[in-house]
């Protein structure tokens, strides 16, 4: 049976802050600030803050949160016809659950890392000025019951820099048996990319990972080769969807990773030091908070 919720938080707590010290300029937020060449040709839009997975019922949620750089000033949100966004599901890599300190870390123990790979997909891409959602690998009578939402809204962030911002957000919300195949465990990760311009793939998985400065190659490569090039875990939600949702098994809006993973650096910078999101989220979709509008 897997450890309790406390002893992983507890166990990430003294694990983690003792290997995660990074200067308070390193890591802004849960994903931002890691793909360096995204910053200097402006495309803030490319560059993905968040990835969220829990169920709400019967259904599995997916969040995935572009763009920190939004003027104030923004009310409709322009998409650029250039930037593709992924979610990827593997939903049949054994998981392991044996290891308290992994548990507590990463949600468990990936048996083989080589092994992962997209067993579901939703691409979402820009036509005619508009996201749209292409969905693969699950069944055609579940595809009617798929819900979409793209656009501007609050910062679920939980920190005190985040406090009144916006982001470019999409949310999936469909069916849990959709995606569940063998095994009730999903690993999850988010990925963009710019057209036509090199070097500009941002990757992200499990949160306050791959921004980090000792684990900011994770984002040049795929999931399944992070342990054998890098001698690293694969930087990838794993989500146990028998179990509540609770980091760093999947991820809620609520869960205030800062505080659970306890990154000392950016713990100092975090004033106001909110202990929830400054705007109540929704309970029902798409769940982020309305933005903030001038």
């Amino acid at each position: 049976m897997r450890p309790a919720y406390a002893r992983r938080l507890s166990l990430a707590l003294a694990v983690l802050a003792a290997v995660l010290f990074v200067p308070p300029h390193a890591a802004r937020a849960s994903d931002h600030a890691d793909t360096p060449q995204l910053v200097s040709i402006g495309r803030h839009d490319a560059r993905i803050t968040d990835l969220f997975a829990f169920t709400s019922g019967d259904r599995l949620v997916l969040i995935l949160n572009t763009n920190p750089a939004i003027p104030g000033s923004v009310v409709e949100y322009a998409w650029s016809a250039d930037l593709k966004i992924q979610i990827a599901i593997d939903n049949d890599s054994p998981v392991s659950f044996s290891d308290a300190n992994a548990n507590a870390t990463f949600g468990g123990t990936i048996v083989n890392p080589a092994g992962i790979e997209e067993d579901i997909t939703f691409d979402i891409d820009v036509f005619k000025g508009a996201p749209r959602l292409k969905v693969k690998g699950i069944r055609g009578d579940y595809k009617k019951d798929i819900r979409f939402f793209a656009g501007l809204r609050d910062d679920p962030f939980i920190r005190g820099p985040q406090i009144g911002k916006n982001v470019a957000a999409m949310v999936i919300d469909l069916p849990l048996a959709a995606v569940i195949d063998d095994s009730s465990t999903l690993l999850l990760w988010g990925t963009s990319r710019v057209d036509d311009i090199v070097q500009t793939a941002e990757f992200v998985g499990r949160s306050l990972r791959s921004q980090l400065p000792a684990f900011l190659a994770l984002n040049d490569f795929h999931p399944s080769q992070h342990q054998s090039e890098l001698g690293l875990a694969p930087d990838v939600i794993i989500y146990d969807t028998n179990l509540p949702a609770l980091f760093p098994n999947g991820r809620l809006l609520t869960d205030d990773v800062i505080d659970l993973v306890g990154v000392p650096a950016i713990l100092a910078s975090d004033a106001p030091f909110p202990s929830a999101n400054d705007v109540p989220f929704l309970a029902g979709f798409p769940y982020l908070a309305p933005p903030h509008l001038p």
